[in-house]
């Protein structure tokens, strides 16, 4: 099924399945809750020791809160960002199993200032995350077993991309290690998306940009790094 907030396209598998956690929180306290992270999406002062405690409150734990907050994030940017009418984003809300309560409380807090709310989505969605550099380490993984005990079964690679927020404004840096097979497969993947690209018509680079992941990001450096070493 298709859903105006999230573009006309199917909504994620994880909103499916962890909106159900706003189920636990008071229509009251969830209306609370939305306002502040409205205040968040327009870049307002926002109180984390308030949300903190108003899921806490409501029983859930801090993976639940970790989940409500972002389910509501993802619903109110997408409703925001394409623009979905009151009464239709009610319906799909609903239609993810959310009692109207619930959903109402959601739709009153958005509703005080709907434009303000839809510029500000604009704003941060056209902000973009700025590459600082990207570090990486050659590692040998020991064998464990009796046989291999001490010898050397395998080869990882553990990378660090260093960047700066363009929403946050702040330097962060997203790490992960990769074994050599997966890496040869990571770059043969990397070449069917260059390939991928080049092959497209002209498109503002602004607008890719805009629209880049943190999946996207790794994807670049790797690409920019290698083209370097050539």
């Amino acid at each position: 099924m298709r859903f105006k907030f999230c573009g006309n396209h199917e909504c994620p598998e994880w909103i499916l399945s962890e909106i159900v956690v706003l189920t636990k929180i008071s229509a009251i306290r969830l209306r609370v809750l939305a306002g502040q992270i409205i205040a968040k999406i327009k870049g307002l002062p926002y109180d984390l020791a308030k949300i903190e405690k108003l899921c806490l409150d409501s029983g859930l734990t801090p993976a639940e809160t970790h989940s409500a907050l972002a389910v509501l994030e993802f619903v109110i940017r997408g409703a925001n960002k394409h623009r979905v009418e009151e009464a239709e984003l009610m319906k799909e809300i609903e239609q993810l199993g959310l009692p109207h309560e619930n959903t109402e409380s959601i739709i009153k807090a958005m509703g005080k200032d709907r434009e303000g709310l839809i510029a500000a989505t604009k704003n941060s969605a056209l902000r973009i995350s700025r590459p600082i550099g990207i570090d990486y380490l050659i590692g040998f993984i020991a064998g464990s077993g009796q046989q291999k005990k001490g010898a050397i079964v395998g080869t990882e690679i553990k990378l660090k991309i260093s960047y700066q927020d363009g929403v946050e404004k702040m330097q962060k840096d997203t790490e992960f290690a990769i074994e050599r097979e997966d890496l040869s497969q990571l770059i043969s993947d990397l070449k069917k998306c260059e390939d991928m690209i080049n092959s497209l018509e002209t498109v503002s680079y602004t607008h890719l940009r805009a629209h880049e992941t943190r999946h996207d990001l790794v994807c670049r450096l790797l690409l920019e790094k290698k083209k370097k070493k050539k």
